[in-house]
């Protein structure tokens, strides 16, 4: 017998990250007023198929319109939340009232004549829509012409323990789960620039033998004053970000980036060189003080910035945080806990 819900929440779910942050918008959600069934992804066989885009996306979507079709012999929703732009590819729109919840569109970070069949189904897709659930305001704009009302409904900051106004150590943490991503050659040439005698660089998420021979292929060693901390769980991490001075984000693209949305919740400065994508903690990072974010992306620009945080005194890293404490209202789960209640669903409910 199939169990009422008011959501059915069709998690993607091919990353660790994508899980998470799924399972934060289904215990919001409840905490809302509705209740929630999730639908998890299988990619299965097919997944031998994924080679590249646009391939990649009709692989995952077909996956979960299978997944979807598994989930309502279990549950009878009265609305769908459909987790990513590439779960909506190909899911009847107008079977339920659905939204979906998505970072930025395919046409922002899939673009190119090859992927022009996914920007048509997209969309088409977010037209179809009840509504849209945009992790961040910067992605607004990004949005397909005609695309359904948004609302933004960012990933939440898992708040800590640590008071952001105490001493901290003259530590500068790097994240660089992806090296060419997250650019840690720039990471490391910065880091050399700067100079920063007294001061540790920490880079994290990539394991030392990885990053070593990265930066070997590209004729780097590790600089002087860096160590590299290999994979830590998320409590060691987030103790981490609580004791450094300074988190630096060299991203070259952020759908999102929740981890220097984090860093700044636990009082270190953001430290930031250019990049795309609709990246809020860049745009943060520049209100708060332009001088900390990099004019371009070579060494030398970064290396000033760098320089910069670590010379702030007492009363510029109180006012620096107290200024990020109240930007980062929306993100917390109070805020978007009532937005969910208050502007999404009365709209997928009907309430």
């Amino acid at each position: 017998m199939s169990e009422t819900v008011d959501l059915l929440l069709v998690s993607l779910g091919t990353t660790r990250g994508l899980r998470l942050s799924d399972a934060r918008f289904a215990e919001m959600a409840r905490s809302a007023g509705a209740s929630v069934a999730v639908a998890g992804t299988h990619i299965g066989l097919t997944d031998r198929l994924r080679r590249g885009y646009p391939v990649n996306d009709i692989v995952e979507a077909i996956a979960v319109r299978r997944a979807l079709g598994q989930a309502l012999r279990r549950h009878r929703p009265r609305a769908l939340v459909l987790s990513s732009t590439t779960a909506a590819l190909l899911v009847d729109m107008t079977a339920f009232p659905s939204a979906v919840w998505l970072d930025s569109p395919a046409r922002l970070n899939r673009p190119g004549p090859r992927n022009s069949i996914l920007h048509l189904i997209e969309r088409r897709q977010l037209a179809r829509a009840r509504v849209l659930l945009v992790l961040s305001e910067q992605a607004l704009p990004e949005l397909p012409a005609g695309h359904a009302p948004a609302v933004v409904i960012p990933s939440p900051i898992e708040q800590g323990a640590t008071v952001p106004g105490h001493a901290r150590e003259r530590l500068v943490v790097a994240y660089t789960p992806d090296p060419k991503a997250r650019d840690l050659e720039l990471v490391c040439r910065a880091w050399d620039e700067a100079g920063a005698a007294g001061a540790r660089l920490i880079v994290t998420g990539i394991e030392p033998e990885r990053a070593l021979a990265f930066l070997r292929r590209r004729g780097l060693e590790l600089p002087p004053g860096a160590e590299l901390a290999g994979m830590l769980d998320a409590d060691r991490f987030r103790d981490l970000l609580g004791r450094a001075l300074v988190f630096f984000s060299a991203a070259r693209w952020e759908d999102f980036g929740i981890t220097p949305l984090e860093a700044l919740d636990r009082g270190a400065v953001l430290v930031a060189a250019p990049g795309g994508g609709p990246f809020p903690a860049l745009a943060i990072a520049r209100e708060l003080d332009p001088r900390l974010v990099a004019s371009d992306r070579s060494p030398a620009a970064v290396a000033r910035s760098l320089r910069a945080a670590l010379a702030l005194g007492d009363g510029e890293l109180a006012a620096y945080r107290a200024a990020a404490a109240a930007r980062l209202v929306p993100f917390r789960r109070p805020a978007i806990v009532a937005r969910l209640r208050d502007e999404v669903l009365p709209v997928l409910l009907g309430r």
